[in-house]
C-alpha cells in the first residue's frame, strides 16, 4: 500500500497515512478536522537498502553461498 502525505486545511499540520489505492481523505490526527489535501511526495525506493545488501556480498561472499 503506498503512503500519501496529507496537510490540513484549517491547522496546516502535515501527517503520512497508509492508505490503499482510491480510499477517502483522512481526517487531521492533530484536529480532527476531515478536509485535508493531498500533498505531491517525492518518490521513495530502497536503494540504500539494496546498497548495503550489495556491499555486504563483496566483503563476505562466503556469508552468501
Amino acid at each position: 500500500m503506498p503512503i500519501y502525505e496529507y496537510e490540513c486545511k484549517s491547522c496546516g499540520h502535515c501527517f503520512e497515512q497508509i492508505m490503499k489505492v482510491g480510499e477517502g481523505v483522512p481526517a487531521c490526527p492533530a484536529c480532527g478536522w476531515g478536509k485535508t489535501k493531498k500533498k505531491v511526495a517525492s518518490f521513495r525506493t530502497n536503494a540504500w537498502s539494496t546498497f548495503l545488501d550489495g556491499m555486504e556480498k563483496r566483503v563476505n561472499p562466503q556469508k552468501y553461498k
